[in-house]
């Protein structure tokens, strides 16, 4: 994108547009989750049994020490820059660089906190919940 369209694009828009969104992401949030793990690498997102958020990517071909995660602020990003000439040459398997994001919007879920594990080619981040999102039981007195 150049400079001159990036001029041309209104740093406003309608709410008629925020008003669409927000009704597609609570009556078919279905649709958004894929939207958001569509494309290279394959990606699923999910919460397991003890309620963390879990992302898994296929990466085949890869290696933990090709992958890098990163968080910041209430984001997570997955990527890998490069991979080296060498590798290129000796691999049939098509790999490339990629990045994918995600956001807490609703901060609900302590990044900080994550974990993750490579095996036989899927990597798997687990993100808990705040302990002020979990849910707690109150005694009746």
């Amino acid at each position: 994108m150049t400079n001159a369209m990036i001029k041309t694009i209104p740093s406003i828009v309608g709410r008629n547009t925020f008003d669409q969104f927000f009704d597609q992401v609570f009556s078919d949030p279905f649709t958004m989750v894929r939207r958001s793990t569509e494309g290279y690498p394959l990606t699923d997102l999910y919460k397991d049994d003890e309620d963390n958020q879990v992302i898994e990517i296929a990466l085949a071909g890869f290696t933990k020490e090709d992958l890098n995660i990163e968080v910041k602020n209430n984001s997570i990003a997955i990527f890998c820059e490069s991979i080296s000439e060498g590798d290129k040459n000796s691999r049939r398997i098509a790999r490339r660089s990629f990045t994918r994001s995600f956001v807490d919007y609703d901060h609900q879920l302590d990044m900080r906190q994550s974990s993750a594990s490579f095996e036989n080619g899927l990597l798997r981040i687990r993100i808990p919940p705040t302990e002020e999102s979990r849910a707690t039981s109150i005694a009746i007195n």
